[in-house]
């Protein structure tokens, strides 16, 4: 490209070449060799006093600069030069891309109102005018279409964001097609929409031919947005697979990397998964190397506020999940990580399960509690009946039984709809069964489980696992099957295995109660 930029000798041979240009300064994006290719057309393009290739290259070269603190007086000049040159020559599709620049750089630094003013006057730009650049069009429905989910969480934004992952992919700007599916992944998991999430990452995997000549770092944020696909329905293997390979690709090159964002995002990803499936000493490390990294001058001088509280508070999720597996946990010593997610989960994102172990085990009382049930938010709107399950718990109640028969009924009778998920269906009826146990109310166990017997294997978090079998057992003991008990044991022996001591001690209790049943009945 350099030397095509080089022999370029006419306006009209500049001009041909263009395309190429944008989608090379789009997919290569982390390269700053790139910046000296387009200032060495630019200066072309200023010979030729070829005003709209002018606006044109600098509005491919602002992107390389934008995401670093320290070059936002650059890219204002650049900004500005664009907006007069465009407005001089009524560019109108190019003083909308302007327009979404400002936008851009008015968000980064903080300016709310100046920020969706620029938008809106893209979005009309947009709009109103007619247009001779289609990336240019995309360009500006993909940042409105930003502005809309992340400031109004408006679902709706799903279906500009689809136009533009087609427009992107089918072009071969590969890195906005990441960029899109990035997007679509958060709306998507927030949704329940996996599949869409999967449909969209498998078609670009399953081209083996475009998939091999993709440069690496591409290549690693397919398989992180693939990832994601895969942990919204708790597939464990698949989602750690996929994990797993981006952050081969990443972890060499992150410093230099415009997804160093997502990298140290991976970190948590990888920790939920690994712990999941009951991989609890292989999160240590990974705790670790995260905390290192968050302490870099790097992070804090190139992250907002914003991705920064997020990453820390699904670390501490992560964090919470991994210390409460302990058989020394004691909430009371976890009081200021507990008072960390209590207040990042009113307003920040939080996956389904790590948000349900905290609510149960992180001994919150009733205040906050109550506070949380207040929150509308897509995370904790989806543990709301495991919040009003916990707190029934906390009301000091003479006839237990009762309270015991209460929490049942806001576990049976939560809302369900088409999103609800088939963990949140194992998680709640597991639940349901502690109930159902303590009352002795053994007969509807079985009943109420059997619809999973033949469906363990789709239960990737191993400790859930665990306890379903180990309870499916009780139910069948309890239905005339004698190899109960046995049975209860082989699960504790399981629990030894993968170190689950909290679920050890529990079942061991439940076999105490099994055994003094059975005595009961022989002296009655």
């Amino acid at each position: 490209m350099l030397k095509l930029i080089e022999t370029v000798d006419t306006r009209e041979k500049l001009r041909e070449i263009l395309d190429e240009l944008c989608i090379l300064a789009s997919n290569e994006r982390s390269n700053k060799k790139m910046i000296y290719l387009i200032d060495q057309a630019i200066e072309k393009s200023i010979r030729f006093n070829d005003k709209i290739t002018l606006v044109d290259l600098l509005g491919y070269k602002i992107p390389f600069l934008y995401n670093q603190k320290e070059n936002i007086n650059e890219v204002r000049k650049l900004i500005s030069q664009m907006k007069s040159i465009s407005e001089i020559n009524m560019y109108h599709d190019r003083l909308a891309w302007v327009y979404s620049y400002i936008w851009y750089v008015e968000k980064f630094e903080g300016n709310k109102e100046q920020s969706v003013e620029a938008i809106e006057k893209a979005w009309e730009l947009l709009n109103k005018f007619s247009y001779d650049n289609e990336y240019i069009y995309y360009f500006v429905r993909y940042s409105y279409g930003f502005e809309l989910w992340v400031e109004k969480h408006d679902i709706n934004s799903s279906i500009i964001f689809e136009e533009c992952f087609q427009y992107f992919h089918k072009n071969s700007f590969y890195r906005s097609s990441i960029q899109t599916l990035g997007i679509l992944s958060i709306i998507y998991t927030r949704t329940q929409n996996s599949n869409r999430i999967l449909e969209l990452s498998k078609r670009i995997l399953s081209d083996k031919y475009h998939f091999e000549s993709l440069n690496e770092e591409v290549k690693a944020m397919y398989y992180y947005f693939t990832g994601l696909g895969y942990i919204i329905d708790l597939n464990l293997n698949f989602a750690e697979y996929f994990f797993d390979e981006a952050y081969n690709i990443l972890q060499p090159i992150h410093k230099n990397s415009i997804y160093f964002a997502n990298f140290i995002i991976l970190h948590s990803h990888m920790i939920t998964v690994k712990a999941l499936q009951g991989k609890i000493e292989q999160t240590w490390d990974i705790i670790k190397r995260v905390e290192d990294i968050l302490k870099q001058e790097f992070i804090t001088k190139n992250l907002n506020s914003g991705t920064i509280q997020q990453i820390s508070h699904t670390l501490n999720l992560n964090k919470f999940y991994v210390y409460s597996r302990s058989i020394e946990f004691d909430s009371k010593e976890m009081k200021g990580l507990i008072e960390e997610i209590f207040i990042g989960s009113k307003k920040l994102y939080s996956n389904f399960m790590l948000m349900n172990e905290f609510i149960l085990n992180s001994n919150l009382p009733p205040s906050k509690l109550k506070e949380l049930l207040l929150v509308d938010s897509f995370s904790i709107n989806r543990v709301k009946h495991i919040i009003s399950f916990e707190l029934l718990k906390k009301k000091g109640r003479k006839n237990k039984e009762k309270q015991k028969l209460e929490r049942i009924e806001v576990l049976a009778n939560r809302e369900k709809t088409t999103k609800t998920t088939f963990i949140e269906d194992v998680f709640a009826d597991l639940l349901i069964t502690k109930q159902l146990f303590s009352s002795k109310r053994f007969t509807e166990i079985y009943p109420l489980l059997k619809k999973y017997k033949n469906k363990l294997h789709r239960i990737e978090v191993l400790e859930l696992r665990v306890f379903m079998e180990a309870f499916i057992q009780i139910g069948e003991y309890k239905s005339g099957n004698p190899l109960g008990p046995a049975l209860l044991y082989m699960a504790i022996k399981k629990c030894k295995t993968y170190g689950f001591s909290r679920l050890e001690n529990m079942l061991h209790n439940y076999l105490d109660m099994l055994k003094k049943d059975a005595l009961n009945s022989i002296l009655l």
